[in-house]
């Protein structure tokens, strides 16, 4: 059984909610929870290989299973020419990380409030001239610290790690990786060369999360 962003009732944790599922996500939570201690990392992002391998599934359901346990939680989109997070929580993406990067809004102005109290979402926004030079800004730096005060976890959403510079880059400037790899999909050079790619660009990777594994939802390797 895969996990599919459809399943947007996971977020109400309703009755039609699969017991599997949160068991899968409670225990990818209480590792991730673990190894931020450990590495005191609060700004973690997600990424994967490539496309269609469940990064943004994992970080929504994540976000909110750690939400619901009681942490401040912010999630951000910063795949910013396929965005996601703003279709899973039906708000709009007129406005968004990218208008806070160029000094149009405040973080204030654009972080828009989920059915979960403590879950709070940060859209892509529009398209930039240029999102390579927003994401090495100073203003990244700056919103990122000024967040991590309000919040327990920012979780990242993001392009795949071999798609163009901007996550590594922005990889760079959180306190880990976390990469998901889809069972009987991800072919093993292309995690590999991820893994590389990551490295180089000195961001700190945490662990591997196995989505869609037979007999089960996730599987992980912290």
């Amino acid at each position: 059984m895969n996990l599919k962003l459809a399943d947007k009732g996971i977020f109400r944790r309703n009755k039609q909610t699969p017991q599997s599922l949160i068991e899968e996500i409670e225990r990818v939570r209480l590792n991730l929870e673990f190894s931020s201690f450990e590495n005191n990392s609060k700004v973690i992002i997600f990424t994967s290989p490539s496309y269609k391998e469940g990064k943004t599934t994992i970080v929504t359901h994540l976000g909110a299973a750690l939400a619901e346990n009681g942490q401040n939680v912010l999630l951000i989109d910063i795949d910013i020419k396929k965005p996601s997070l703003h279709k899973v929580f039906k708000i709009k993406n007129t406005v968004g990380l990218t208008n806070v990067l160029t000094g149009q809004k405040t973080s204030e102005e654009t972080i828009n409030q989920t059915n979960i109290g403590r879950l709070k979402v940060l859209t892509a926004g529009p398209i930039p001239y240029s999102t390579e030079k927003v994401f090495k800004s100073t203003t990244l730096d700056q919103m990122l610290e000024k967040l991590s005060k309000s919040f327990d976890y920012i979780l990242v959403d993001s392009a795949p790690a071999l798609q163009g510079n901007d996550t590594r880059i922005f990889a760079s400037k959180c306190d880990g990786v976390i990469m998901v790899v889809k069972d009987g999909k991800t072919e093993n050079a292309r995690a590999i060369e991820a893994k590389k790619a990551l490295e180089i660009a000195k961001a700190n990777l945490l662990g591997v999360v196995l989505n869609a594994k037979p007999k089960g939802l996730l599987s992980k390797i912290f």
